[in-house]
């Protein structure tokens, strides 16, 4: 059954019943620092847990621990993450130690927790009905180019995606300013129009959730108060990925019970290029008062070896909280420091190692990972593991809902849900095709904008008026009648229903043709519908709309991992390769300039580090190819330097070097410390100290010998031009 618009629905209240006793199993298998963390009592609790220190263990285990021992209503339990996937397992893990218990709690990510308040308390949001839809970034593009074309700002002046990124970063820093200039001025008043069309079309950004969420919480007693009143226990996992808007979300929520239960690290925080903000765990217990910390420092992924370095790796960041993984695992091997020639030789060495593995019996190809800090790293690499014949898949792409096939049946069905996403309306009035001309429906907005309605409903006005030509009517109502028709079945029908029914209706595998790839495509979306039995659409757009590419199952297939180093964020392997461990790429040119921006590559690296159970291998090339095919050198990484020695052996084409500080056979190739002797090895990018300035980022060295002169940019001292010798790297 199809909601009723405008009635606003309360939520649900948590049961009054009495549930059957179950066994107080709460605690069971846990370590000592976990059973601390789970068996938390009132107050708000950062759990500070180490990479493979069982987190998702704690947060399910505390979960069971309110339910079971407490016997806290579901209904008054919130636990928020950052994907479908992450928050799925969460309930499942919650559901086997507490059985149905489970049923009333709130468990999803930031935005769809929001999106599900702002569904009930659709009536105090100004301009919006509760079947509002929720606008990707592709159709936050189109607006802003339809925007631009109104206020006649050209993309010679302004880029959309430009726009788009200030767009984004204004709301994650959750304030909406602008700068006082004319781009400023100009960008303010986009922002402002876009949202303004947005209201017209009922449909908000991901952004939006959040914003608008927060707003009813700040502005609306009455909604704040029943919210706060209703959860009287919060978990939030990953928090040290929390942006402001986030963290305010939380906050407020929080505030009535203050039982705050946060699971995070701050070593791993490296999305503040998209709004993460740190200093949300570092500063919990400033934010929380009388909140405890919990660190879980056992790790069951890792060997002692990896762990050594990792620690080594992180204690090089200022701004961190103390925590020293260890763990009972085995010492393992060393890990491996490569020098390549270059990038080819680079990825010869890959193909040859891992082919080494797998015909040794001791791995298979899906054991293998292999990280790197850009997309673009990955053509040589491709290339490498080709010649070798070594199978791989790339984990990145375009996601299953965002490929062009899925993006058209998604159009139609926001289309039915919502009369007024005049977005989805241009997608797919032509799709597939019906001699709908530009000419027409250039008209057709005209209409539109004059009548201040959406064009949907421009074109019944067309009719009536007979404003366009019989032709042109006649497709545009050919179309019109297919919306009215599947609205109609989506009154009675689950989604599965629907979508089997506009894909008879528009004839749209016939559309595909022989392109049987986009015609499985849709058929798998029509599989998973019915596999959601009885959903409604407007529930099953809910769930699309929030689809992410983390969301996705990993294929089983048995393929060497190729990705970036975020990508691999929450991963494990046997065995991980790091390859482009260079200066300007690890850490990447663009963030070594500043403090904040060198200490989030420093712990990119550390994540990729912790992915590996087993053994770790570490490469570089020690020259790079420009696009003429001319050879320069190239640096090793400012990183390689944070490596413990007796945790490494390194390795090159010529001759195995023997541990870092120790002899070295004549010819041998040095560790990447010694290939300069400028300015005590001193390099760009490079993070040092001096006894008045304090820290600061090297920018350029000049000089040679004793005459060497580094440009440093101090953290709160500026800019500074000083003698080599003076400091202390």
């Amino acid at each position: 059954m199809v909601p009723v618009v405008g009635v606003r629905v309360l939520p649900p209240q948590p049961k009054k019943t009495v549930l059957a006793p179950v066994p107080k199993n709460s605690l069971k298998g846990l370590n000592s620092s976990q059973i601390d963390a789970v068996s938390h009592g009132e107050g708000s609790l950062l759990v500070l847990a180490g990479p493979g220190s069982g987190k998702t263990r704690v947060i399910a285990h505390r979960i069971a621990y309110l339910l079971n021992d407490l016997s806290v209503p579901p209904g008054n339990i919130l636990a928020v993450t950052f994907t479908n996937k992450a928050a799925a397992e969460m309930k499942k893990r919650a559901g086997e130690l507490a059985g149905d218990r489970t049923s009333g709690i709130w468990i999803g990510t930031f935005h769809s927790i929001c999106l599900r308040i702002l569904k009930i308390e659709a009536d105090f949001l100004e301009g919006y009905t509760k079947d509002f839809v929720v606008y990707d970034q592709n159709d936050q593009l189109g607006l802003i180019k339809s925007c631009m074309k109104e206020l006649d700002y050209g993309e010679s002046l302004f880029s959309p995606k430009g726009v788009l990124s200030e767009f984004d970063a204004v709301e994650n820093r959750g304030e909406v300013f602008f700068k006082d200039d004319f781009y400023g001025r100009a960008l303010r008043e986009l922002y402002d129009f876009c949202k303004s069309e947005l209201i017209k079309r009922n449909a908000m950004t991901f952004n939006d959730l959040l914003r608008l969420a927060n707003k009813l919480l700040s502005e609306n007693e009455e909604v704040r108060s029943r919210y706060q009143d209703r959860f009287s226990h919060i978990l939030v996992d990953e928090y040290q990925d929390t942006n402001v808007a986030q963290y305010s979300f939380v906050k407020t929520l929080s505030q009535r019970h203050r039982s705050l239960f946060v699971v995070g690290d701050d070593s791993q925080s490296i999305y503040g290029w998209r709004g993460a903000d740190i200093n949300n765990i570092l500063n919990f217990e400033r934010d929380f008062s009388g909140a405890r910390v919990v660190k879980l420092e056992r790790n069951y992924r890792s060997t002692s070896t990896i762990l050594g370095i990792a620690n080594s790796v992180a204690s090089k960041n200022l701004g961190r909280k103390e925590k020293n993984l260890w763990t009972e695992n085995s010492e393992g091997e060393k890990a491996v420091v490569f020098r390549a020639g270059d990038n080819a030789d680079e990825a010869r060495f890959l193909a040859e190692r891992i082919s080494h593995l797998v015909e040794s019996g001791g791995f298979s190809w899906g054991d293998v990972g292999v990280f790197y800090r850009a997309n673009f790293q990955s053509r040589v690499i491709e290339e490498g593991l080709r010649a070798g014949r070594i199978p791989y898949r790339i984990v990145s792409g375009v996601g299953f809902y965002q490929r062009a096939e899925i993006k058209d049946i998604v159009a139609y069905l926001r289309l039915i849900q919502n009369s007024r996403d005049d977005v989805s309306f241009e997608r797919i009035v032509n799709v597939p095709p019906r001699k709908i001309g530009g000419a027409t429906l250039q008209k057709l907005r005209g209409v539109s904008e004059v009548g201040g309605f959406p064009l949907l409903e421009a074109i019944e006005y067309c009719q009536e008026q007979k404003l366009l030509s019989s032709r042109a009517l006649g497709a545009l109502s050919r179309f019109l009648d297919i919306v009215k028709e599947l609205r109609s079945a989506a009154e009675s029908q689950p989604a599965a229903g629907v979508i089997k029914r506009l894909v008879e209706r528009t004839g749209y595998l016939d559309y595909l043709g022989e392109d049987h790839q986009r015609a499985e495509n849709v058929k798998e979306l029509l599989k998973a519908a019915e596999g959601l039995g009885d959903m409604i659409l407007s529930d099953f757009l809910d769930l699309v709309l929030l689809a992410t590419d983390e969301d996705r199952e990993d294929s089983g297939e048995e393929k060497v991992s190729l990705m970036t180093i975020h990508a691999a964020k929450g991963l494990e392997f046997p065995v991980v390769f790091v390859v482009g461990i260079n200066e300007d790429l690890l850490p990447h040119y663009r963030s070594a300039g500043t403090l904040e921006g060198l200490e989030e590559e420093r712990r990119l690296f550390y994540v990729a580090i912790t992915r590996a159970k087993r053994l770790l291998y570490l490469s570089y090339a020690s020259q790079k190819t420009a696009s003429s095919g001319a050879y320069s050198s190239a640096r090793g990484s400012v990183f390689l330097d944070d490596l413990p020695p007796e945790h490494v052996v390194y390795e090159s084409r010529r001759k195995e070097i023997s541990d870092r500080g120790s002899d070295r056979s004549a010819g041998s190739s040095p560790p990447p410390q010694e290939f300069w002797d400028e300015g005590k090895s001193l390099k760009p990018g490079q993070r040092v100290t001096h006894h008045i300035f304090g820290p600061g980022v090297i920018k350029r060295i000049e000089g040679k010998g004793n005459e060497v002169v580094v440009t440093v940019d101090f953290f709160g001292a500026g800019v500074k031009k000083i003698v080599a010798s003076y400091f202390t790297a």
